[in-house]
């Protein structure tokens, strides 16, 4: 039949077509770095957990489970770690990462993740507490839709209050007000 491609041509062509994507051998030394000392200090506060349980066997505390999970990422941490040394040297690996921190602190995307995440502090650590819940909200997702789809047009801005006047109305008629979940 004309136009049918044999099973093997096309598996051929779609191998081809897409080849593994190059790896950023830095950031899975930062990454296997990064998960040992979590696991490290996982296993450390399992026995934190044992001393506080006062228990007199490990298997009994509540850190037991902490420890296991600790134990596997330290595990899995320090294997990462050795493939990635096994298929690149370390030297490679350590410029990919330093080229890696010049394009991640030139990146626009990370500058405004940055000042998001700011807004979000001074939302929890400044405003929650100190204002009513409704406007402290109000104006931080108003703030935050503003500078994320930021045009300079009034129209878009007022949009964009309106979006968080519901936003915040919304939040506030279901937990506040059908579930009865007190608000900050």
């Amino acid at each position: 039949m004309p136009g049918i491609i044999p099973l093997a041509l096309y598996v051929n062509t779609m191998s081809e077509e897409k080849k593994r994507p190059e790896t950023r051998c830095g950031l899975d030394i930062l990454a296997s770095v990064i998960i040992f000392a979590v696991s490290v200090y996982v296993i450390i506060m399992s026995f934190v957990y044992w001393k506080d349980d006062y228990v007199d066997e490990f298997y009994y505390s509540s850190g037991l489970m902490p420890f296991i999970i600790g134990s596997a990422l330290l595990l899995m941490s320090i294997i990462y770690f050795y493939r990635t040394v096994k298929e690149h040297s370390f030297s490679v690996c350590l410029k990919d990462l330093k080229n890696f921190s010049l394009e991640f602190v030139k990146s626009k995307s990370v500058h405004k993740s940055l000042v998001i995440l700011l807004m979000f502090f001074i939302y929890i650590y400044f405003m929650v507490g100190k204002l009513p819940f409704a406007i402290a909200t109000f104006i931080a997702l108003s703030a935050i839709l503003i500078f994320v789809n930021f045009e300079k047009s009034w129209k878009r801005i007022l949009k964009m209050v309106v979006i968080s006047a519901c936003a915040t109305g919304a939040i506030i008629l279901v937990f506040q007000v059908i579930f009865k979940v007190p608000m900050p």
